[in-house]
């Protein structure tokens, strides 16, 4: 390893920043954009975080000076440190002050969700960024044990949590389309693929990793429940979400599962408790199907699964309120309710 990523590290454990949590995932991204400090841009100017230059990382002393560097995207100007500290300070200064990672303070201890929040902030671009950096992870602890600074892990530098695997089967499919909203002007299998667009744009924050999956028209409809859920089962998924709205004159949200189930239950619960705060509809509660409509697919899978009915389509109060709160907030609710739920498994 080079005795420049040797110094940045030593320099790290001795220093004193806000999230203290965050110091072993922050590393692992350094060393992500650098190479382990053997890229030019952090040899020569000791930047090891790509950090192009703005003049919020000199907002409250002078930590960086403006550089010309062509980089694999082409040439702009990024920040040069004088120090190891200097761009320590410089890329907390860089993320604390200005718009673009407002709130990142809110993942103090939660090193993948900060990570998310930052790519979501527009800090990278590869949809895979966070999964390269935990991929590091290990190689991290081996070299900061290695140069003497074990008492850095046992000081609050956390590891992510596990990341859960959610299977998102969209309800209906491409021919049968489900439900449609008059109001929103939308129909149920359209609807939910712009949700999961939300939930997996944040699902970083929440130790999510989610998967769509969808039904394909067949002969019959239990072999198209099959197919899709045996595609889901050859993932391996912690739960299973089958998105839906509701119709036939109610209003409300409910939210079924397997009758008998305890995880599905659990999860159903949960789901069903985040949607009420997201949402503030009817609650119309949760429900056990082993029989009659949604059993197909509840008992497909010996993997906690439920169906969610988070609103009514042909209901102009429901559908009023669903236009206002947005397709986020019920991404949010799913996304909450899941992990909530996997936490306790």
């Amino acid at each position: 390893m080079s005795s420049n990523w040797d110094s940045l590290v030593h320099t790290y454990a001795q220093s004193t920043i806000t999230a203290p949590a965050l110091k072993l995932i922050t590393l692992a991204q350094w060393a992500l954009e650098s190479n382990f400090g053997q890229s030019e841009l952090a040899q020569e100017h000791l930047n090891f975080g790509g950090l192009k230059f703005r003049a919020r990382v000199n907002a409250t002393r002078h930590l960086a000076d403006p550089v010309d560097y062509q980089a694999h995207d082409g040439w702009d100007t990024y920040c040069r440190f004088g120090s190891h500290q200097d761009f320590i300070d410089g890329y907390w200064a860089f993320v604390s002050n200005g718009p673009m990672y407002d709130g990142w303070q809110v993942y103090g201890d939660d090193p993948s969700g900060y990570i998310g929040h930052l790519q979501r902030g527009g800090y990278a671009q590869d949809p895979d960024y966070l999964g390269k950096i935990l991929n590091l992870l290990p190689r991290i602890r081996t070299q900061i044990n290695d140069l003497g600074h074990s008492t850095l892990l046992a000081s609050g530098a956390l590891l992510p949590r596990r990341k859960f695997r959610l299977a998102v089967l969209i309800g209906h499919n491409a021919v049968a389309k489900g439900a449609f909203c008059d109001q929103l002007a939308v129909s149920e299998w359209i609807y939910n693929q712009r949700v999961y667009r939300h939930m997996a744009d944040t699902a970083p924050e929440y130790e999510i990793e989610p998967k769509q999956f969808f039904r394909q028209k067949s002969a019959t409809y239990t072999e198209e429940i099959e197919t899709a859920y045996a595609l889901i089962d050859a993932w391996g998924p912690d739960a299973i979400l089958e998105l839906h709205f509701n119709a036939g004159g109610g209003r409300g949200t409910e939210t079924l599962y397997w009758g008998g189930s305890v995880k599905g239950k659990a999860l159903a619960t949960a789901l069903q408790s985040a949607m009420l705060r997201e949402l503030g509809l009817k609650n119309r509660g949760i429900k056990d199907r082993k029989t009659g409509r949604g059993s197909t697919s509840l008992g497909a899978s010996a993997f906690p699964t439920v169906l969610t009915e988070p609103f009514f389509g042909d209901s102009a109060g429901d559908c009023t309120v669903m236009a206002a709160v947005g397709e986020e907030a019920l991404a949010r609710a799913y996304l909450i309710g899941a992990r909530d739920a996997m936490e306790g498994f």
